[in-house]
Formats: structure tokens, sequence, C-alpha cells
């Protein structure tokens, strides 16, 4: 065995690191045994059913892709016992295939039982040498049982090696394991990828069935058919209130972030439409094992007729499903509470309290679900009683409560969303959260899942559907909310989440493997064995890269070099046959290039950033001429140059965007996006440019703050507003949540990343509040700010009638009715009337317009559900003059 040595400064990396490298150690110990095959029979019974038949046919059609060997599949017991180099594989139920009945007979094996190892589970073993069997307990226990073998296989070009000491009896953990398939409009509109043929779809929806998924989303057409066929679970689904097609104004619905193409349930003829639609859907579709009623992410109603809207949708459902059970009476129903508030909850576990209600199988629990967190889908209350001791919280708390409240008869279903990198259920989301209607926050131990950030530079590149992988995130979040559920049909928005949702797949099976294991796992199934260290640690180092580290900005982020040599190296020790169609790897490396890619981008800008600042100081400490500044504008004429090193890394990855395109439809969007102008060198041009007009002690001010921006002087205070960024003397006010997705124009790149975070508040009588103490009663001070408003989006513009806010200094007003600049940040500088500070203290006030979040009820929570603002503000200095 050889030796491992681990360098590393982190202990707990080097902890990572050993028990990495322990279990790859195992496979140089075991290795010594393996058994290899240059010929195989696969033998199914004589009375093999049809999936068993097409379950032959796959486990046949996955080795030939990888391995030259020469297969035969047969079901007449014919047997190649002398050749050593070929293996026969008896692959089919346990109860129905004579010579796997013999096997358990002669053998002594315990028969497959419901118990023992459980539903759906598998037995395979060396019967004999050069025998190996594949026994089910059902059809999809076959299936998994081929996901199994080919995972402990090792493939070469002309033959598969086993281990010699191969035996797994295993049955998942969970009842359901499912997921949704697809790609996203990103990749195809963003990325321009080649469409998926019906083949490569269905490629995919086997590929999580080899890894233990039981249910797919879909609807109904081909793709159910092609479920169906390998005997897998489908799930429909159906919106208890969405009819994009309804034009009536009348029966709109008051929606949370006022979203259309949604009915308001208290209109009788809108419900009756919608009981209509509903008998128009299931009464020719195909009959789904599961059928989801969504109640959220765009559907509710927020009107006071539907108050309470549990209510109001539970019993609306229970028709639906009275209609479906009509046409389908085996299909099992459930729901998702998606941003119900506390009193929707509750009048839903009321109704399923009042009485047996057998019609509804379980409590399905998606973003925007937990009463707990304070997630992106802005539900709108809490449940702060359940805060009192943490136990396994946040996450776990209210699955929890929930299962607790519910009837013996329902079970809990999660709907978990690790799709989403950014502004997501289990994502880094964009600032800490606001408070919710109720005032309430988040308790203080939980605050490490809301001060998790993305990189502020790699997130203006990639989208929120890109490509990554999130090991300890997931698993955290795995382990904290499974528990108390059944199982989960993942929500997957695309294929860019392949490693999430495999890993998901592999923990509903066998949640306790330890994620070192599910990483090594994963690696050997995708990049074989020799590849798999390094893509291991390659994806641990992955997720590191993404998040935001204080006191490390991307360009020290050693990481970033160290996932591109590690996938590099993996590369380089795959086999050829291997290589040569692997899509995936690809993406990996992909990504290693883009990320390098930008790395190297943003040091570049820094360092123009840097000769300005010096330039500009060495200007300042002799003479300022105009000519200087101009020649400084000059430097700033081109800051997206490429030099060798980033044109080679942007080359690399569109090569290998081409090839994962031809491969299998799938590549970076990053690539899309590689121009930024990542620091806000934008404001120092504008900066450069007013110091040419300005004259004296002002040109003097303009070019300070250029080369010591932060600095407020002897005496002064300076505050940086946003998620964990220091701004004491801030005593009322929160970071800015936008209410949606940050996308590129809602605010300018020329701003630098302090301008474009900001603390505000909604439609609170008080707005953001500064206090500063112990200020020199005789000294004269002034006051600057930065100020910019976000661009909304079409479809929240038309409510969004703030633009201006008024600003007071110890209740005297220092400007009323101040128009903010859109996208681009400016600063206005107000002068602090000597006479207001006699006691040492000044309160700096800002108070929203008149007419902003007034309206209605409904009106209101729209607002401020899509990123209202009553006011705003960046950052301030308070200067002391003299």
């Amino acid at each position: 065995m050889k030796n491992f040595i681990v360098r590393t400064h982190s202990p707990s990396k080097a902890l990572l690191l050993i028990i990495v490298l322990s279990f790859f150690a195992q496979d140089l110990i075991c290795g010594v045994t393996d058994k290899k095959f240059n010929q195989i029979n696969l033998i199914i019974g004589n009375k093999a059913n049809s999936v068993e038949r097409k379950i032959a046919n796959l486990l046949s059609e996955r080795i030939l892709e990888k391995s030259d060997v020469q297969i035969s599949i047969s079901s007449d017991g014919k047997k190649n016992t002398e050749d050593t180099g070929s293996l026969n594989i008896l692959l089919g139920l346990s109860k129905g295939h004579k010579e796997i009945e013999d096997n358990f007979m002669k053998l002594k094996i315990p028969e497959l039982t419901q118990l023992a190892p459980g539903p759906e589970g598998f037995l395979l073993q060396w019967t004999k040498p050069g025998e190996l069997m594949l026994a089910g307990i059902d059809n999809r226990a076959c299936l998994y049982a081929v996901g199994e073998l080919l995972r402990q296989m090792q493939f070469e070009s002309n033959a598969v090696v086993i281990p010699a000491n191969l035996h797994v009896r295993t049955a998942p953990a969970f009842e359901i394991r499912g997921t949704q398939f697809g790609q996203s409009h990103v990749a195809l509109r963003k990325s321009g990828v080649r469409k998926w043929t019906e083949e490569e779809t269905q490629r995919v929806i086997l590929n999580y069935a080899l890894a233990g998924a039981n249910t797919f989303s879909c609807s109904s057409g081909e793709d159910f058919d092609f479920i169906k066929s390998f005997d897998l679970m489908t799930q429909g689904g159906f919106g208890a209130n969405t009819a994009s097609e309804v034009t009536r104004p009348e029966w709109a619905a008051s929606e949370s972030i006022g979203r259309l193409g949604y009915v308001c349930l208290s209109v009788p003829a809108a419900r009756e439409y919608m009981l209509q639609k509903c008998d128009e859907k299931f009464k020719d579709s195909p009959t789904f094992d599961f059928v989801k009623f969504h109640g959220g992410d765009g559907g509710g109603c927020e009107c006071d007729l539907c108050k309470p809207y549990g209510l109001t949708f539970i019993s609306l459902v229970e028709e639906m499903a009275a209609i479906i059970h009509k046409y389908h009476p085996e299909t099992k129903i459930y729901f998702t509470n998606q941003k119900f508030n506390n009193e929707d909850d509750q009048a839903i576990f009321s109704y399923l309290q009042e009485k047996p209600r057998n019609w509804l199988w379980a409590w399905g629990y998606g973003p925007g679900s937990d009463a707990a967190s304070w997630q992106p889908g802005h539900r709108q209350n809490h449940r702060m009683d359940l805060f009192r001791y943490p136990g396994y919280g946040p996450y776990g708390l209210y699955p929890r409560e929930i299962l607790h409240q519910l009837p013996p008869q329902q079970k809990i279903i999660y709907y978990n969303e690790i799709t989403h990198w950014k502004y997501a259920q289990h994502a880094y989301i964009q600032m800490y959260p606001r408070p919710d209607k109720n005032g309430d926050h988040p308790p203080h131990w939980s605050h490490d899942i809301y001060e998790r950030q993305p990189d502020q530079y790699l997130t203006m590149v990639y989208d929120r559907l890109t490509f990554y992988a999130w090991p300890r995130n997931y698993f955290r979040v795995f382990h904290d909310l499974m528990p108390y559920g059944i199982g989960d049909i993942t929500h997957s928005s695309g294929h860019h989440d392949h490693f999430n949702q495999w890993m998901w797949q592999r923990l509903l099976w066998a949640p306790r493997t330890p994620l070192p294991e599910v990483v090594k796992e994963y690696c050997q199934t995708w990049f074989g064995r020799e590849a798999a260290p390094a893509m291991a640690e390659a994806i641990f180092q992955l997720e590191e890269n993404l998040e935001e580290i204080p006191g490390k900005p991307l360009p020290e982020k050693e990481g970033i070099l160290r996932y591109y040599q590690l996938v590099k190296e993996a590369g380089q020790k795959m086999p050829v046959h291997l290589m040569k169609d692997n899509w995936l790897w690809r993406m990996y490396m992909q990504k290693a290039a883009l990320d390098r890619y930008v790395q190297l981008a943003v040091s570049a800008q820094l360092k123009i950033q840097h000769d300005i600042e010096d330039r500009v100081e060495k200007m300042l400490s002799g003479n300022i001429s105009n000519q200087q500044i101009q020649s400084l504008l000059q430097v700033l004429d081109d800051i997206y140059a490429e030099d060798a090193a980033m044109q080679s890394l942007r080359e690399e990855a569109q090569i290998l965007a081409d090839e994962s395109n031809r491969i299998f439809g799938v590549k970076n969007d990053g690539l899309a996006s590689l121009l930024h102008d990542f620091i806000g060198l934008g404001w120092m041009k504008r900066q450069l440019e007013r110091a040419i007009k300005a004259k004296g002690s002002t040109k003097t001010e303009l070019l300070k703050m250029i080369t010591d921006y932060e600095y407020a002087g002897e005496g002064g205070f300076y505050d940086n507003f946003g998620t964990a960024n220091p701004c004491p003397n801030a005593v009322f006010g929160y970071p800015y949540d936008h209410g949606q997705p940050y996308v590129a124009e809602m605010l300018s790149n020329a701003n630098r990343h302090s301008q474009k975070t900001m603390h505000y508040t909604q439609d609170e009588a008080q707005g953001v509040t500064l206090m500063y103490d112990n200020l020199d009663p005789e000294g004269i001070y002034k006051i600057r700010f930065t100020l910019v408003r976000p661009w909304f989006q079409e479809r929240y513009a038309t409510r969004m009638n703030q633009k201006s806010q008024s600003i007071y200094a110890n209740g005297i007003s220092l400007a009323e009715d101040l128009e903010i600049p859109m996208q681009m940040s400016d600063f206005f500088t107000f002068d602090i009337p000597r006479k207001i500070i006699k006691d040492g203290t000044l309160k700096i006030e800002f108070k929203k317009a008149k007419d902003v979040a007034t309206g209605d009820r409904v009106a209101i929570e729209q607002w401020r559900n899509s990123g209202g603002w009553g006011t705003i503000v960046s950052e301030a200095w308070l200067i002391r003059v003299k």
C-alpha cells in the first residue's frame, strides 16, 4: 500500500483529505483480488417479464458504452463455464428465475422479503467462480441491482473488472425517491445548447433511476410511457388556481408578488372554472402514481375574501381530489404549502384534524414552506414559538412541527430545492433577510445560513441555473430535514445540478453513508477509479470557491487554481475510452477554466485600480494637472483586455463547451457573460472626469476619494451598509432584499461593491436611521451619502413608484424628496448645522416619500414582497471639517 502525505495549513481540510484518501486506500487493498472478464453472458429467466428484459438490455448497453467486451443475453440457461475470462450474470426476480431460485436454495441464502432487505431491495453476490447473481425482490429492485453493479465495475478498453468480495444486500431507506428532469431555459437560451433527443432525455431519467430514484415528475406522453415501462412511478401536478388562459380581470387573484395567471377561488365562477379544468385534465390523462397540488411560488390569493387562503385552498383540493379519484382511484394526492403564512397552515391543520381526510396522502414541503427560516419565497410570517430551543434547527424545526400536527394517515413528502446556487430555498441568499410583516428576524443562532454569500465576482458571471456542486451544505440540509419525511421528489430546473441530484438519490437510498464515501462513489461512477481521487478533492474545493470569504477576495483564493489543476489532473488520468464521450468531466473543466479566467480578470482590473490610485497619490503630493488626469482616463478605456493566459482559458472553455454540447447538449452559461466591470472602475472614471472640470479644493477632494475611499478623516465615521458589512452607526434598517432574483440590469457594474450593497426600510414610518455619539459640540461636520436605487423588471415596475426620500439631522431637514439616481450611484453631501449637535449626538433619519407604500393591504404586501423600498442608503461618511 502506498503512503499518503497530507500537507495543508487547515486542520479541518487535513482531516477531510485523510478521510477521502482512506476510502481510496481501501481500493488498493481490495484491488488485489479483483476479477477481470472480457466476455459476459446475461442470463434472464425463461419467464422474464418485459421490465426484466429492458433492464438486461440496459445493462448490456451501459457496459458496451465503456468497454468493448463481448456480451450476450440469453434465457435458456446456457452458460460458459470453461473460459476463465467469461462472466455469467444471473439477472431477475428472486421468485421467477429458476437458476436464481436454485442458488437461494443450494447456498441457503435467506429469501428477499419486505423486511429483509425491504421493498425494492436486491441481492448482488458471487455464487461461484465466474457467476454473479443480481436478484431483485421486484422489478425496480432489478434496476437498482444493475445500478449497483455498474458502480462497482471498473471498465477497461476490452474488459470489465469486478471486486472478488462483492456482496451487497440492500434496500432503500426512503419510500419516495424522485426528481424532475430536463434542460433549463438558461441552457437553451443563454448558453445556446442544442435540444436533447428523446433518447438523451430517457438517458437522464435512467441515470437517476440507476442511482436509486423511483419517481419522476412528468406530464403525459412519451416520457410518461417510458418511465412506466421500467415500472418506475410518475408524479403529475395541478395548480388549484393556476389559469394563465383566463383574462377576466374580475377573476384575477391577488397573488403575493402580483403575478398574473391565477384566479381568485372566492369568486364562485372562477372556482367552478377550476373544478371543470381539473376534470378536463384528468379524465383523459394517464394514471399518475402521485398528483401534487402546489399552493405557492406564484399561486395563492392574498385578498380578504380568501383569508385564510389555506382553508380556501385545501377545501377546493379535496373536491379536486374527488374528481381525480373518480377517474384514477389509486392516485395518491398531496399538496405543498409554499408561501403560505402561519394562519394558512393552521387552517389546514385544523381542517385535517377535524375528521379523517383519507383522500389526502401527504403534506408536501417545498420552497417557501418553512415557517422557521427566512428564505427567498417571502413567507410573510414565522413560527417564533418554535425558536426557544434550537435543537437541530432551523431547517428541521418546522417539519417536526408539521409531523406533530398531522393526523396519522398523512405523511410529509419533500420537494427540496437543490437546483439554484443563489436566491433559493437552501442556497446563498442575496442579503441578510428583511424582517417579516410582524417585524420578526431570525434568531441569533441561525445567522450562519443567512450570512453565507456568493463570491461577489463569480456571482456577476453565473446565472442562478449554473453548473455547480455543493456536497457539504446539501449533506447538512438533507440530514436536518429528512428524518421527518418519507422521501423527496426534488425540484430541478435543468441538468446543471447533476452532482446535487445524484447525491440526493444516493442518500435517499442510504442516508448514513459518510459524505466522503458518497463523493468517492460519484467520482468513481462518472470518471473512473484512476481519476476519482482528484475529482473528489476538486468537488469539495469547488464548493469552497463559490462562497464569499471575508478577508479573502477572489484574487487571493488559492482554491481557484487548485480546482483547475485537480480537474485537469483527473482528465489526464482518465483512460481514453472513458474520456472520449465524458461530457460531465468537460463541464467541471469548463467551470475550472472560467473561474480561473474571472480570477485573472479581477486581478487585472485591481492592478489598474492600484496603478491609478498610486499615480493620483503622487499627483496630490505635487502638482495636479488635467493632462495627468486625462492620461489616467486613457488607462480606463479598455478594462476588458485579455492577456495570453486569459485568452488561453477562454479558448479552452469554448472548446470544452463545443464538445460537451456535441456529446450531450450541455455547456456552461458563464461563457456568455465574461465581460464585466468587476470592481467598479466606472465610478473611478466618472470621478476623474469630474475632477477635470472641477477647480481648487473640489478637484482635490474628488481625487482624494480615489486614493482613500473609505477614509472619513480624523474624528469622522464611515458606514458601509449591507450584509455583514461594518456599519456601526446604523440603528434602524436592514440589508436590501431585492425581492426577486438579482439580474445584472438592476444595478450598474460601474458601481463599487460597497455602493451596490445597502440598508433599506419598507413601509415602516421610520426610515434607515444612523446615530452618532461623542461628537465635538464645537466641531463643524458634513455628511456624505452614497445613494442608488435599483431598476425593476417590467412585471414589478408598475407598482414601484418610489424614486425619492427625505433626510433629517436631529429633526432638521437636510433634503426633501431628494431623487435617487437609478442603477448608477452618486454622492450627496450636506452640511450639519453646528447648533444641532450641542449635546454631542447626531441622529440621521431617512423618510420615505408620502405616496410610497400606500393603498390597500394587498397592494402594500405585493409591493413589499417584490422588493419595494421606502428609504435606502449604501454608504455614509460623517466628516469633521474642523
